[in-house]
């Protein structure tokens, strides 16, 4: 099978050539420590018709320069991959900070073409987003500040809540149950997201063993079944991903008072995507490659989103907050959420309900919003002594998604339908953690649960 080099698959034709700089062409091998070289070398060339790869090597080029290496070589990778994978805006943001190296006028011409052509596109695109011209919005579905939206005063029955709390501390006595429900978690909301879904077995021994255990070979665990991510090293490094921003999230917002920032939302979300970013993906028009801005909201990228599904035989259509009012509504968020989440007097379920909503009506970021607004949603749960939030896709998606789009029809005024879905789902996931601890055999044997 022939070979490629990275480069020419995502070579931008339309920008200057800039052969005359050695720091673009040549690989920066004093700049860079030993084992990075290696990976960055290693990444250049790979096998033509290996999506996987591509995106592997893509996402490689991201890391190192994440990791503060800005050098002009890793800044015109980067940006050359997320223009021929369609984020301009993100890319043409890496070109300036090139040029800036570089002092190159041809360079700084084409960018300045390129940035006005995009800026006129991009305002024109948002314009009609906000007026819904042809998008076909559900007329309840409009976006609309939830600034104002008060917290839920209505609660869950108190006696079940206490049967759950009572119940989940039974279930924790002389056994880790915690390092099981985030397992099944991060299973469950990335199948609720339909990002992969695993057959019985694969499910049962990732549950069991985790993500980060060496102890279970990947020739155990079969390809995704169904999903936009088929490839099963993909798949369980997405899981490490979620379970990685879920502890960041708990660790930091479990105990005391909570400081959630604007920044902070943004580093769990890169943690959450940080595989995602780039990835070989089964999509209704085949496998393609697919970029997704991770760790910056949509008024930097300046990408509109929507969302539709199918609810009781309705075609629902929401218009989430546009690109350029995220920043501001999803500050006021996070001030919002500090001061919800130490009231004593908010039910937790009443509170992760509020938490869904208002993350999800804003949804700051081009991918992953879903996954994030479950994590946060979790923070009342936990801080009051009860497991994480956990919804069972194959029982409770349609109820969820459908709750959601009720309280965002009738303006934030009932949360209950949201907070019996939220309840049920838990409350669901710790029998099949109860049943887990019942069916557990000799150590290195996982539990036949079906999940």
């Amino acid at each position: 099978m022939s070979n490629l080099d990275l480069t020419i698959l995502f070579n931008n034709v339309e920008r200057p050539p800039l052969l005359q700089y050695k720091s673009v062409t040549d690989i920066p091998l004093s700049d860079l420590e030993p084992d990075k070289l290696s990976q960055l070398s290693n990444s250049l060339i790979v096998e033509r018709s290996n999506g996987h790869v591509c995106a592997a090597s893509a996402r490689i080029w991201e890391s190192l320069l994440d990791g503060q290496n800005r050098l002009p070589y890793l800044l015109l990778r980067v940006a050359d991959m997320r223009f021929a994978l369609g984020s301009k805006i993100t890319a043409l943001l890496l070109y300036k900070e090139l040029q800036s190296l570089l002092l190159d006028s041809d360079l700084d011409h084409w960018i300045a073409r390129s940035w006005s052509a995009i800026q006129e596109d991009t305002q024109l695109g948002l314009l009609s987003y906000k007026h819904g011209l042809s998008l076909g919005f559900s007329p309840r579905q409009r976006w609309r500040s939830t600034a104002n939206d008060p917290f839920p005063q209505c609660t869950v029955n108190q006696d079940e809540i206490q049967n759950m709390l009572k119940e989940w501390k039974e279930m924790g006595t002389g056994r880790n149950i915690m390092a099981f429900a985030l397992n099944l978690h991060c299973l469950e909301t990335n199948v609720l997201e339909k990002t992969f879904q695993f057959d019985i077995d694969s499910s049962n021994d990732l549950f069991y063993y985790g993500f980060f255990n060496k102890a279970l070979p990947l020739d155990r665990i079969n390809h995704p079944i169904r999903g936009v991510v088929q490839n099963c090293a993909d798949a369980i490094s997405i899981l490490q991903d979620t379970h990685k921003a879920m502890s960041d999230a708990f660790n930091s917002l479990q105990f005391g008072p909570t400081n959630l920032t604007v920044g902070k939302i943004c580093r769990l979300h890169a943690t959450l995507m940080r595989t995602s970013r780039v990835l070989y993906c089964n999509t209704p028009a085949g496998y393609q490659l697919c970029y997704t801005n991770a760790g910056i909201t949509r008024q930097i990228s300046q990408v509109n989103v929507t969302a539709a599904s199918t609810i009781r035989g309705e075609l629902v259509r929401v218009q989430f907050c546009p690109w350029d009012k995220v920043d501001a509504e999803l500050r006021i968020f996070c001030t919002r959420f500090n001061e919800l989440i130490v009231q004593t007097d908010v039910d937790p379920f009443a509170s992760a309900a509020w938490i869904s909503h208002m993350f999800v009506s804003i949804h700051p970021f081009e991918d992953g919003n879903g996954r994030l607004s479950r994590i946060l949603s979790s923070i009342p749960l936990i801080r009051n002594g009860l497991p994480p939030l956990c919804i069972p896709a194959s029982i409770y998606k349609p109820r969820y998604i459908a709750s959601l789009n009720s309280i965002r029809a009738n303006e934030g005024e009932d949360y209950r339908e949201l907070m019996d879905v939220l309840y049920a789902g838990t409350d669901s996931s710790m029998f099949w953690l109860k049943s887990m601890t019942h069916y557990l055999t000799a150590p290195g044997e996982p539990s036949r649960l079906v999940l």
